[in-house]
């Protein structure tokens, strides 16, 4: 089947998923509420760094210097309608006002079945566009960081090119709940549309941001180096992608956290029409969390991975890992944080290109005004070299670039009337 017939395939089932939803949301609105959630972020930005990634540069922040005013950092709508007793239908929709890639769409969207725990078990099913779950700093609503503005390293990767489509499953033994000192889970997950997964990673390397890539949106601007306008969420080979995972919890102050992720695709298989290749990527990663009554919290992950593509059977493959330490206090309304990340990307069967190494320092002040207004300091400052940057914008490949940010986020909700 030619890539166009495949795509236009898919395009229809995907459209039939998307009324089903809905006519399931219509259907069990009348039964219970939806619940729903707003926010607006807003941002007052100085930055020194190079050109954007979404404007076809190579900057490792989100923002650069022509970003130094006041901009949108996200506008965000999500809905949760249950379904009878044991099922819900979740949608989280953002909008975002960078230079390039989708500007908006749905970063989620899942059915859930959820039924009531029995015998210590409790299961969870999810079948939709999801995130994997491998971030324990990511824990606020809309795959958010209650910490800082800027995800880790880690974590914007994956908020920019990694998303499963497909079905997941989550079994918990609790373990407090029978008279124990810890909980035990294990997930599984078959998925497809993410075979693009890494090609942002080797084109651009490792960055810290937090802009979520829309379900079947792109990255960059069409026609524009280095990314072209990359779209991580597509199917090219036919193959499905799979990951499991284990997390044990200790009395609620310990979260250990270990994913294995493998989207399976055939590194020679390309669509010619649409001038794709398939990126065979997988990454193993461990997390954990710790926190204690008097509001500190530290976090702690690694994650390590390749990413291959072989175009007529010649082999290029880019090796990552990164990891960071997060340490945050909370005070009343006032939280603290500080975060270290490094990362490392290789290249193997090529001159260099998307080589990367460097580390970065992240601060931030959080100030909970109200229950709906939100106000956030960050200073964030990145040395890396990038082989891209000499060889691309023939420019030095070392760099310092320094970003700050102030939000005010201001939020709306069925739990906050």
């Amino acid at each position: 089947m030619s890539g166009a017939k495949r795509r236009i395939r898919l395009s229809g089932v995907l459209h039939r998923r998307v009324l089903a939803t809905v006519g399931l949301l219509a259907i069990g609105s009348t039964a219970r509420a939806t619940e729903w959630d707003i926010s607006l972020d807003t941002r007052l930005v100085s930055s020194d760094a190079d050109r954007s990634v979404m404007d076809g540069g190579l900057a490792p922040v989100r923002f650069d210097r022509d970003d130094c005013t006041l901009a949108l950092g996200r506008a965000r709508l999500a809905l949760t309608q249950p379904i009878a007793e044991q099922w819900s239908a979740h949608l989280d929709a953002s909008v975002y006002d960078d230079k390039g890639g989708a500007l908006a769409g749905l970063t989620e969207a899942y059915l859930q079945f959820r039924p009531y725990p029995r015998e210590g078990y409790r299961l969870r099913v999810k079948a939709g566009a999801f995130y994997p779950p491998l971030s324990l700093e990511n824990r606020a609503n809309g795959w958010d960081s209650p910490y800082t503005l800027s995800y880790s390293a880690i974590d914007s990767w994956v908020a920019v090119e990694v998303r499963a489509i497909g079905l997941e499953a989550n079994l918990d033994w609790l373990g407090t709940r029978l008279g124990h000192s810890f909980d035990l889970g294990v997930t599984a997950a078959a998925f497809g549309w993410n075979e693009q997964a890494g090609a942002v990673l080797a084109g651009t390397g490792f960055a810290l941001s937090d802009r979520q890539t829309p379900v079947f949106g792109r990255v960059g601007r069409p026609g524009v180096p280095p990314l072209h306008g990359v779209e991580p969420f597509v199917q090219i080979d036919g193959r499905m992608g799979a990951y499991a995972g284990i997390e044990a919890r200790y009395l609620n102050r310990l979260t250990l956290r270990l994913l294995r992720y493998d989207n399976r695709a055939d590194p020679t298989a390309s669509d010619t029409l649409a001038n794709t290749i398939a990126w065979d990527t997988r990454f193993t990663s461990a997390a954990l969390r710790a926190e204690n009554g008097d509001g500190w919290t530290g976090i702690v992950q690694w994650l390590r991975g390749e990413t291959i593509i072989a175009p007529g059977g010649f082999a290029i493959e880019w090796p990552f890992d990164s990891a960071y330490a997060l340490l945050s206090r909370r005070l009343g309304r006032n939280t603290v944080s500080a975060r270290y990340d490094r990362f490392n990307v290789e290249v193997r069967g090529a001159d260099g290109a998307g080589a990367q190494s460097g580390h970065a320092w992240t601060a931030s002040y959080a100030f909970d005004a109200t229950a709906r207004w939100h106000l956030t300091v960050e200073w964030l400052q990145v040395r890396s070299d990038s082989y891209n940057r000499h060889d691309l914008l023939g420019e030095s490949p070392w760099s310092t670039q320094t970003q700050v940010q102030l939000a005010v986020r201001h939020s709306l909700g069925s739990a906050r009337r």
